[in-house]
């Protein structure tokens, strides 16, 4: 057999063994027959045993690359409707996907890939998305990069990678870990080694200026201009303002404001209209003002509610409007530790008044909550069973659910 194969060589040899078992495998379906498999060893032996024999011209040139017929474009401008649901693949945090959805509809409408750990944030004005990720040379270990990588939102393409620090925080979904200034022109990049620091990136030159030291004081929440403020362990915050080429132009610490062993604030917060909303674990408002001054705190709960231990819950639990309303994610029983477990209701306040106006019981308890920007404003909550649920945000009315949105959705990204 070789002896044969060798003489009238492997390609006339396959065509041979090709053409007899037409007829066996009519004979037997699912299954080769004795003499083939002999046939193909064979052949298999000849190509490591005598690869030389064999001429580079009995292979065909490699097939040319086929052109992409039909690519599909988003309409941009995207409606309010948009959200961007984050799955940040806790099962082996390797990578993470950022789905974006129509919830007028619950139709799917395209994906972003990230990194370990990445976060998200869009700019209408830029019309473009920014995903901080980070990457090892063998996956789980390696080399590591650290990178802001740039998206336009008409077909989610990759347009930049601006190389940065390596030394981006490990966190899971924290919306404060990176930010968009106020002013559009920096994107702001929290580093955790454990000493904490900013990395800037200029979005005009799409290139890192800087690193600020930052030391004590974590997260980004952005103020007015090129200015944003980080929450400290001694309980202050620290305002820091940049110039025109991202350097610090000032820096000052507020006075003590949060008693971290009493009622410490969780970092979890949303802006109503300038202000920041911070929501202490046991169920107070913390204002912070958008000249980076914090104000008078006030309580979510009645008296009796606070006997009932009704608490904020769940991974992101705040969601605000421009128009001066803010929701809370809530559960009753709580206790120390408790902030972690999901919501059964979300709240919805009057900040200027400081007053409740609704409670809106979920069909499927809640993990993070988001509020859309339309006329008529959508709650967007991601649900338990790692579904997107659409509700009425005035009235709490059930919309829809969007379900398949990958293995760990924890997070909801509204468009700005």
């Amino acid at each position: 057999m070789q002896v044969a194969i060798q003489k009238e060589g492997q390609s006339a040899a396959r065509r041979r063994l090709c053409k007899h078992e037409v007829g066996n495998v009519n004979k037997q379906p699912g299954s080769l027959g004795r003499l083939a498999k002999v046939a193909l060893f064979a052949i298999g032996a000849v190509s490591l045993g005598a690869g030389s024999l064999v001429h580079a011209a009995e292979f065909p040139d490699p097939l040319p690359i086929e052109s992409t017929r039909s690519v599909a474009k988003l309409a941009t401008p995207y409606p309010g409707s948009y959200a961007m649901v984050h799955d940040f693949g806790f099962g082996s945090l390797i990578d993470s996907a950022f789905s974006l959805v129509n919830t007028d509809n619950g139709r799917f409408k395209g994906m972003i890939s990230g990194g370990n750990f990445a976060t998200a944030n869009i700019s209408s004005a830029r019309q473009e998305i920014y995903i901080a990720e980070t990457y090892y040379s063998r996956g789980t270990r390696g080399e590591r990069s650290d990178l802001v990588t740039v998206y336009d939102m008409e077909n989610l393409d990759r347009v930049a990678e601006i190389e940065i620090p390596k030394k981006r925080a490990g966190i899971v979904v924290q919306k404060s870990g990176t930010a968009i200034t106020e002013s559009g022109k920096f994107y702001l990049v929290f580093n955790l080694t454990p000493g904490t620091s900013v990395s800037v990136v200029d979005l005009d030159t799409k290139t890192f200026v800087g690193e600020i030291q930052t030391p004590g004081c974590s997260l980004i929440y952005p103020t007015v201009d090129h200015n944003f403020f980080m929450l400290c362990g001694d309980g202050k915050l620290l305002h820091i303002r940049l110039d025109e080429d991202g350097k610090v132009a000032s820096q000052d610490k507020s006075d003590q404001f949060i008693d971290i062993d009493a009622d410490p604030l969780s970092e979890k917060s949303s802006k109503v209209g300038a202000d920041w909303q911070f929501i202490s674990f046991q169920g107070d408002v913390q204002p912070i003002s958008a000249a980076a001054v914090p104000g008078k705190r006030w309580s979510l709960t009645s008296k009796r509610e606070r006997r009932k231990n009704w608490r904020p819950a769940g991974w992101h639990w705040t969601a605000g409007h421009p128009d001066g309303r803010l929701w809370v994610a809530m559960t009753p029983n709580g206790y120390e530790g408790s902030h972690k477990d999901p919501a059964t209701e979300v709240w919805l306040f009057d900040v200027a008044k400081k007053k409740r106006v609704a409670r809106f019981e979920m069909n499927t308890m809640a993990l993070s909550i988001d509020v859309t920007l339309e006329d008529e404003p959508r709650l967007l909550v991601v649900n338990i069973e790692g579904s997107l649920d659409v509700y009425n945000a005035s009235t709490g009315e059930y919309q829809r659910s969007i379900h398949d949105l990958g293995a760990s959705p924890y997070q909801v990204h509204r468009m700005p």
